[in-house]
């Protein structure tokens, strides 16, 4: 779920909400990049035992659109294996990864985190703004090695 101010930021940066709809499938270019994504219409269907109405998919509505991101929002806690396995990777109490606010760079040089291993359960918003400090960050970094890495 979103804030309704957040709907209003999307809104005005062009994103069209599509409402009871679900991809299907996820088509690449000729450089694997992101190029369409087929979607299913669906309605709500009968309430259940605790009065949630799910989903139901509509046979023959599928529609292809064009899209070249898809951001995977799912919301997942923190892996407890991550801390146990990765040594040098500092997490907090909760087990998120910690890294520095202006380039998310973990505590691993060229490691770096955004979204809810950072931030806990957050937005979309603000995953998607450490996903660009990341890039820039990670992009300054690369250019530091080389050619040799």
């Amino acid at each position: 779920p979103a804030r309704k101010e957040e709907v209003g930021h999307a809104k005005e940066e062009g994103v069209r909400f599509l409402y009871l709809h679900a991809p299907t499938r996820i088509l690449g270019d000729e450089k694997g990049r992101v190029a369409k994504v087929e979607l299913i219409s669906c309605v709500l269907g009968e309430p259940d035992a605790s009065g949630r109405r799910s989903p139901v998919e509509i046979p023959g509505s599928e529609a292809m659109y064009d899209f070249d991101t898809v951001i995977v929002a799912i919301g997942n806690a923190s892996n407890p294996l991550i801390e146990k396995t990765t040594k040098g990777l500092d997490v907090n109490r909760r087990g998120n990864i910690i890294v520095n606010e202006d380039t998310c760079a973990t505590s691993m040089k060229g490691v770096y985190a955004g979204g809810d291993i950072v931030l806990g359960a957050a937005t979309v918003i603000l995953a998607m703004g450490q996903g660009r400090k990341a890039a820039k960050a990670m992009n300054e970094y690369l250019a530091t090695l080389g050619e040799d890495g």
